[in-house]
């Protein structure tokens, strides 16, 4: 049997590979670039539309896409609803606000990597997991940075931008500890709850509370309208589907590290395509966060390697089981 104990000295690249299969390597990578991308389309949509009701034209193109998958969970449709509103309605509602009032995508993208100590730090409180002091000290960096980054004089105009961003990370990442409850759902059907619930909720939000979507429909070019279907496809069914798919296979430990190439790829696709500068204090206190989160990401993948064998609990419920028995993927 394959030696999988880790040692760091091997660097990021070492790091992955011992916790996953090279196509999921892959995989993982094409996600984080379709969703450092999404910040350029995202920017560019609520720019047009406004903020919840493109939201809501997102999941209701993605509840379409995916209708035939949308069957009843019996036992679990509680757990699938919350799954859905805090990942689908709640997270992606706050998002979108938080990117029409924030001037710098680059900014944006790098609290959305404060999910990773978000879940770890729910992980903690929820599951039970222990979180010794290498992982509180990137955490404790991780949310140190964004401070940094609030009082950058530029960001500080919009600091209210990432106070919603904040509680947008904060509710997607109790999804994300949620779904490791899930049993027997697979990707596709998960997605097409997350659109079925998502898409009249924000909808009707959006009609109570914000106005001109008619007008935003009405003079909505290709170039919108492709961003529509660029999040709907793209970031919602490729991205988000197989992300939940990566969290059934490998504990979040394992899937996390790879994600600290998004809000890198966030920045670059903001300056290459939004021509954005970022000040000094944004620049530190964005390097602060993603070393915090890399930290985070470092200490978990360690211990996830020294418990290589155990089976995800999404997949299947019980007690620590050798490597060569844990349960391969399925054509979701």
């Amino acid at each position: 049997m394959a030696d999988n104990r880790f040692n760091p000295g091997f660097g990021a690249i070492r790091l992955l590979v011992s916790g996953m299969r090279l196509q999921h390597i892959a995989l993982l990578i094409l996600i984080c670039a379709i969703w450092g991308f999404n910040f350029v389309v995202a920017k560019v949509a609520v720019g047009h539309f406004p903020p919840v009701f493109v939201t809501g034209l997102r999941f209701l193109g993605l509840g379409l896409l995916l209708l035939p998958w949308l069957k009843w969970q019996r036992g679990q449709m509680t757990l699938v609803f919350q799954i859905a509103l805090l990942m689908g309605a709640l997270h992606f509602a706050l998002m979108f606000t938080g990117i029409k009032l924030a001037d710098d995508v680059s900014v944006v993208a790098v609290i959305t990597q404060l999910g990773v100590p978000m879940a770890t730090l729910m992980a903690w409180g929820l599951l039970g997991e222990t979180v010794r002091w290498r992982r509180g000290v990137g955490i404790a960096l991780a949310f140190a940075g964004s401070l940094v980054m609030g009082f950058d004089p530029k960001v500080f105009g919009y600091i209210g931008a990432l106070v919603i961003l904040i509680i947008s990370v904060a509710s997607m990442s109790l999804g994300q500890v949620l779904v490791r409850r899930i049993r027997s759902v697979d990707a596709f059907t998960m997605q097409a709850w997350i659109g079925a619930v998502s898409a009249p909720s924000l909808l009707l939000i959006s009609f109570i509370f914000e106005s001109g979507q008619w007008e935003s429909v009405r003079t909505a070019g290709w170039l919108e309208w492709g961003g529509v279907a660029y999040m709907s496809i793209a970031v919602s069914l490729i991205g988000h589907g197989s992300f939940y798919y990566l969290l059934r296979i490998y504990p979040v430990a394992v899937v996390n590290p790879g994600f600290t190439l998004a809000p890198v790829l966030g920045v670059a696709f903001g300056v290459m395509f939004l021509d954005e500068r970022l000040g000094m204090g944004a620049i530190v206190g964005a390097v602060m966060t993603i070393v915090g989160v890399f930290i985070v990401t470092l200490r978990e993948s360690q211990l996830a390697s020294v418990r290589a064998g155990e089976v995800p609990i999404a997949v299947q419920p019980g007690p620590v089981v050798k490597p060569s028995s844990v349960i391969k993927p399925s054509a979701d």
